[in-house]
């Protein structure tokens, strides 16, 4: 598997190569199978179970796969498990069907805390959702990420990317944006999709795109491939976080000066003076603060 993006945030929130460290390793033996070096499948039901040094916060997130049928959405969830990632003799996915992934991360502040991510992949069959409204529905409900995943032999299907992706914004709230990601698979199977069709895209639709190769997979890639998934959807985090905070000034600066324009409006008809200039004075404050807040 091979890269093509060039992280736009050079300046990561996470400290990405904490996970090679010594504090990681007792981190990563709770998640990790015992008899070999991948990543565990905890269900709905289980979690890791960590010692009391290791508690730490945890934070859930829904990551969706859409494609067609044998595009190697599947296989994509093994590769990133640090599994073989392989397309051959895979069977078709019927309904829904979750992997649940935790991962460890270290935040890049002067205290450099650690979470751990709850990564909840959901791969949908692409048939039983055409046919099922109400599981397309779900996949959608409470959405963090959608990765897009796409054959490398199937050139239509890459040619209806940008439809699909808006077909799904669609579907989802707009107050709370989902991050997208385009995984090409079997790259190394005639594919009629070159490197430059990927780089095209992703820069017209400003998307990350991922080109897979069957033949390279490994632990290591995962590793950057989940830090990458954790930095983005963290960022995405904080930006809701500061919209939210930014709304709640703007309201508050618009109270501010309604409350104060009415009280200005009675100070007018009594006819107290220095309660016309007190009031001035408070709408003001209220407009430079909504000033600030724009800016």
């Amino acid at each position: 598997m091979t890269t093509l993006i060039t992280d736009d945030h050079p300046n990561t929130l996470l400290d990405h190569q904490w996970i090679s460290s010594d504090q990681a390793v007792e981190y990563l033996k709770t998640i990790k199978e015992r008899t070999d070096n991948q990543l565990r499948d905890f269900s709905l039901l289980f979690n890791p179970t960590l010692s009391a040094g290791l508690v730490v916060k945890q934070y859930r997130y829904k990551i969706l796969l859409v494609g067609k049928t044998g595009c190697g959405k599947t296989s994509l969830i093994r590769a990133l498990m640090g599994k073989e990632f392989s397309t051959i003799n895979a069977q078709p996915t019927l309904g829904i069907q979750t992997t649940n992934i935790y991962w460890p991360v270290r935040v890049n502040q002067p205290n450099k805390p650690i979470f751990m991510f709850r990564l909840d992949f959901w791969d949908v069959g692409h048939t039983s959702s055409t046919r099922f409204d109400y599981i397309d529905k779900d996949s959608v409900d409470s959405l963090d990420m959608v990765l897009f995943v796409v054959s490398a032999t199937d050139r239509e299907s890459f040619n209806e990317l940008p439809t699909l992706i808006e077909q799904k914004r669609s579907q989802c709230s707009t107050s709370r944006p989902f991050i997208s990601l385009v995984f090409v698979t079997k790259f190394d199977q005639l594919a009629v999709l070159t490197e430059n069709d990927a780089k095209e895209f992703q820069a017209k639709y400003k998307i990350p795109v991922y080109l897979c190769s069957n033949t390279y997979s490994n632990m290591r890639l995962a590793t950057s491939y989940l830090n990458l998934i954790a930095e983005k959807l963290y960022r995405r985090d904080l930006e809701l976080i500061g919209q939210k905070n930014l709304g709640n000034q703007m309201k508050e600066a618009k109270f501010l000066i309604d409350e104060e324009t009415n009280r200005l409006e009675g100070e007018l008809k009594s006819g107290t003076l220095s309660k016309v200039h007190a009031s001035k004075h408070f709408i003001v404050g209220g407009r430079d603060k909504l000033t600030f807040v724009n800016e």
